[in-house]
């Protein structure tokens, strides 16, 4: 039986991702200078050929991609086995993967695995209670870690959580340097996990509640992601949000816009729900074209269980764009998830909703 398999450098294949990207780039080039042509059938007869070449570079780019990627669904058993080898006699665990189906850069797995080995190791043997312990606290004696993978905005996020004990916040203090007794070695090694993100632009987040468990998230860009993004006017500017993000658009009437305590902040009312108004224009400090909501466009963005409205001037064309991290030549900005080039030749900074969402 002939073998089918093959093993290919990572190196070559991120070079052929990044020439798909740069067809990408091309053919929004293209486009925008067929665009520019007068009516005529030979231009009808060049967008429908450029139509066809983008859905091919798509193919290309989804063959490509999925050359180097896995399921996160696909590193239960490994991570499940650290759970086997190191739970003491008098715990019980249990692990669960949430969001098996997102598909994750093998590599970028493989420079998180210490990373995320460790944070499970924290929990086992420092985060969760005891059998007996649980019992007394009426929690169900079989803990839970859960590992979470999710992607969003051109950043793959980790999240490590149980429901044991948690930290004490004086622990949780990384500037600081421990007390060196045995049980804090082992927390100590989040300063390692630390530079390792910081050597992938990335960052953590850790939420630690006594009696309510521990979490820890990674976030970490992605080296390039070809995403869709919707062209949106604010002022004079324009920025790129990605689809992903954007659950509806609307332009408001008056009876839609609820005032919030002295006026100064906004709620829309939609079926019956309440969300909260982001003046982009104030967020970026951009001059808008009209400050008054009724005038402008309302985008209902979300990211987790987060949601809210973008009050833009207008939206523009959707198209499809190469993401590129700007934090390897410049620093992480917040509110920009990275930048592409355009059609035209131009720098289009596309928006990140989360950091956006948290920070508001």
């Amino acid at each position: 039986m002939t073998n089918s398999n093959v093993t290919v450098d990572l190196q070559k294949l991120e070079k052929l991702l990044n020439k798909v990207g740069d067809l990408v780039i091309t053919n929004s080039m293209m486009s925008q200078s067929v665009d520019n042509l007068p009516a005529s059938e030979e231009k009808k007869n060049l967008l429908e050929k450029i139509t066809l070449f983008q859905r091919h570079i798509v193919e290309l780019q989804d063959y490509a991609t999925d050359i180097r990627m896995i399921t996160f669904e696909s590193m239960y058993g490994i991570y499940n086995d650290v759970v086997h080898e190191l739970t003491p006699s008098n715990k019980l665990i249990k692990l669960q993967i949430v969001g098996g189906d997102t598909k994750v850069d093998k590599s970028l797995v493989e420079q998180l695995d210490f990373c995320i080995k460790t944070l499970i190791t924290n929990s086992i043997l420092y985060g969760i209670e005891t059998q007996e312990e649980r019992i007394a606290k009426d929690k169900n004696p079989e803990a839970t870690i859960r590992v979470i993978a999710q992607q969003l905005n051109g950043q793959i996020e980790f999240t490590i959580e149980d429901d044991g004990k948690g930290f004490p916040k004086e622990d949780l203090d990384f500037e600081d340097d421990f007390h060196k007794t045995e049980e804090e070695n082992q927390l100590k090694n989040i300063h390692k996990i630390k530079e390792k993100l910081e050597r992938l632009n990335g960052k953590m987040e850790i939420k630690s509640d006594i009696e309510e468990g521990f979490s820890f998230t990674i976030t970490v860009p992605l080296t390039h992601s070809i995403l869709d993004g919707l062209n949106i006017k604010v002022g004079d500017n324009i920025f790129i949000l990605p689809t992903s993000s954007i659950i509806e658009s609307v332009q408001p009437s008056k009876e839609m816009i609820k005032l919030v305590g002295d006026g100064s902040s906004s709620l829309l009312m939609l079926r019956d729900e309440f969300i909260p108004i982001i003046r982009l224009y104030e967020y970026l400090n951009i001059v808008p074209k009209t400050k008054e909501l009724t005038q402008g466009i309302l985008i209902i963005v979300k990211s987790g269980t987060q949601k809210a409205a973008f009050f833009i001037d207008e939206f523009l064309q959707q198209q499809q764009v190469v993401l590129k991290a700007i934090e390897t030549n410049f620093k992480k900005v917040d509110s920009v998830a990275g930048a592409t080039v355009r059609g035209d030749g131009s720098i289009g900074i596309i928006i990140d909703v989360k950091s956006i969402l948290e920070n508001f």
